[in-house]
């Protein structure tokens, strides 16, 4: 939920009556429309095409970040949905790029969806995928020639880099299949509900590839991004096995090596 300031303005100020109007898109009822000069429409009239606006254009910001989704329920019922959203976690800031975190949580929520287990999976998937598409861009290449060139001990001070271009999702649905029927009418995936391990990946076109890893490859990579020594990776997960994959998929691209015991830093 969007984080409102709970400092109170002067009464009578520009920032009261700023707060007392962002109320009022909100439904809470107050005196702003009395600083509203009477015209043509009444004060509340004004007021309600601005509460409607105000619906309507964060209604089309969350249908373009879950248009997955709202293909899945239908536009009434994403429409309804995205307006208890917003009712309940209005934007804390003017731009709204970021906004609709915690929408997927929000369906998950609802009576309505208890049916479509699936859903909540599937709109994070669709965050995800637009965070991904906010990454920098991965210009690095795997050094092979440089590890095979380690002195010996300075393999157990190395480090392997996990690609900045990507977000690593575990999911307990087939969002891919799921995104893919939806977005393309294809067909609904055989089995739904299973679970899934992805790298959501940033092209050089600004595209997000999800590229579809297991459980081990998963657990590999999360090892890497938390800095484990590559002699210390978990020997359960066949790191001298799924390495070369990693590598080979672009999703490993560096390696560092960590300073030997005992050199001081300067």
């Amino acid at each position: 939920m969007s984080e409102r300031v709970t400092e109170q303005p002067d009464p009578g100020s520009v920032r009261a009556l700023q707060r007392e109007f962002a109320a009022s898109l909100l439904g809470e009822p107050n005196e702003v429309a009395a600083h509203i000069q009477p015209g043509r429409f009444p004060p509340e009239a004004l007021l309600q095409v601005y509460r409607n606006n105000f619906i309507l254009s964060l209604t089309e910001v969350l249908s373009i970040s879950y248009a997955a989704s709202q293909a899945m329920v239908g536009e009434d019922f994403f429409n309804a949905a995205a307006r208890g959203f917003i009712l309940a976690n209005p934007p804390g800031e003017g731009c709204v790029t970021g906004y609709g975190t915690g929408f997927a949580d929000w369906l998950e929520k609802l009576p309505t969806t208890a049916h479509l287990p699936w859903l909540a999976e599937l709109a994070r998937f669709e965050w995800q995928l637009e965070r991904a598409s906010l990454l920098p861009f991965e210009h690095r290449r795997w050094p092979a020639d440089a590890l095979a060139a380690l002195a010996p001990d300075e393999w157990d001070r190395v480090r392997l880099l996990v690609a900045d271009n990507l977000l690593l999702l575990s999911v307990s649905a087939d969002v891919v299949g799921l995104w893919r029927m939806a977005l393309t009418g294809g067909e609904a995936p055989p089995e739904p509900l299973q679970q899934c391990w992805l790298a959501l990946q940033k092209q050089p076109d600004f595209s997000v590839i999800p590229v579809a890893i297991d459980k081990g490859q998963y657990q590999l990579l999360q090892a890497c991004r938390q800095g484990i020594p590559l002699t210390e990776l978990d020997e359960a997960l066949n790191p001298g096995a799924l390495l070369p994959q990693l590598v080979a998929q672009g999703l490993l691209v560096a390696f560092s090596v960590d300073a030997a015991p005992g050199v001081d830093d300067q």
